[in-house]
């Protein structure tokens, strides 16, 4: 698993006050789509916070039902974690160490709404999922950037990804 770390703020692990460990899955298909949700106004690889006691395997098992009904087995390790040091976590003034552990999924098995579980926020905000070709999924995120459909980090940090795991794997 390939590590990278973002430090803009120069943060110490003594500074940390608090640790968020999330799970992010790629979902590709054999037509060569990748499945993006889309809430709060961004656009993002499915996955959540993994809940105490849970080990990140089955954080995103969990994850990905919730939020696709598509039943998934982790079959290999996250193939890339991020690691970001926030000086201020989302406006909180809080210095939070956030870990988003990417996985990849093949599979045509497609969303099922009858066995999703969104939870408030993701109602409030018109959760939707769809398909996007992977190829050229950057040139994707780099338009939605500039149009400013998609959270300018989040956005960058997909982008990150997707790099990443051409380099690893040349493709899918």
């Amino acid at each position: 698993m390939k590590t990278i770390i973002i430090n803009d703020n120069n943060l110490t692990d003594e500074d940390i006050e608090r640790e968020v460990i999330r799970v992010k899955g790629l979902i590709i298909n054999s037509k060569g789509k990748i499945l993006l949700a889309h809430n709060n106004n961004t656009y993002q690889f499915p996955g959540g916070h993994l809940e105490e006691n849970e080990s990140r395997d089955l954080c995103i098992t969990r994850e990905i039902k919730e939020e696709t009904g598509i039943d998934v087995s982790v079959n290999e390790d996250p193939f890339l974690v991020i690691t970001t040091y926030d000086n201020d976590y989302f406006g909180s003034g809080r210095k939070v160490r956030n870990s988003i552990y990417y996985y990849r999924f093949f599979t045509d098995d497609t969303p099922n709404f009858n066995e999703t579980h969104y939870d408030e926020l993701e109602l409030e905000t018109d959760f939707n999922l769809f398909y996007v070709k992977f190829e050229g999924l950057d040139l994707f995120l780099k338009k939605c950037i500039e149009n400013d459909a998609i959270d300018v980090n989040i956005g960058k940090e997909m982008v990150l990804v997707y790099n990443e795991y051409q380099e690893m794997f040349g493709g899918i």
